[in-house]
């Protein structure tokens, strides 16, 4: 009798810790409310999709400040290059250099070009096909990162231009719907 009235003891507290368990984790496992308000979001910045961005899409900086702008793709459709025609104010900044971004890398890092003209950059981006594959597979990323320098106060936009496509590897055009806008604040 007495082992039995022990069982009995030893099961009551396990029931009642597994009860006060379950409880805690009903209790605590409440959904999340966040406010996703970050202005610099994708989905904060009313593009539709597939969408160009500047990334971040404005930036405050002093004379003569070095500062970097990451050209970005929202949601795009799978693409083997591109050609980035970005027009920019040649009297505030100077584009200093140009790097692809992970958009475009696969085993072999891309073949990139860039013609600096006054106001009009045109990079030309394109995938190095390998034996897995010859486009990458869209998303969101990042296309390629502009580093500038102020070279004079006031503010300045950062603009894609009319020649801006993105092809597949079959040389289709990816359709982009929409294009954002940078813009540089120099104090």
């Amino acid at each position: 009798m007495r082992i039995k009235y022990n069982s009995i003891i030893v099961f009551k507290k396990i029931v009642h810790k597994l009860f006060l368990c379950c409880l805690f984790l009903i209790l605590s496992c409440d959904e999340a409310n966040y406010v996703l308000n970050n202005p610099f979001d994708p989905e904060n910045m009313d593009l539709e999709a597939p969408a160009l961005f500047f990334h971040p899409a404005e930036i405050n900086t002093q004379l003569n400040s070095s500062i970097s702008v990451q050209l970005y793709g929202l949601k795009l459709n799978p693409s083997a290059a591109a050609q980035l025609d970005i027009r920019y104010d040649w009297g505030s900044v100077r584009v200093d250099s140009v790097t692809a971004g992970e958009f475009f890398q696969s085993q072999n890092s891309p073949i990139q070009i860039v013609e600096n003209e006054q106001g009009v950059l045109d990079i030309l981006i394109y995938l190095l096909p390998d034996i897995e594959m010859d486009q990458n597979d869209g998303g969101t990323w990042s296309l390629a990162t502009i580093h500038l320098t102020a070279i004079s106060t006031g503010n300045s936009e950062l603009l894609y231009g009319k020649n801006t496509k993105l092809r597949d590897a079959k040389n289709d055009s990816a359709h982009i719907k929409s294009y954002g806008i940078g813009l540089i604040n120099v104090e």
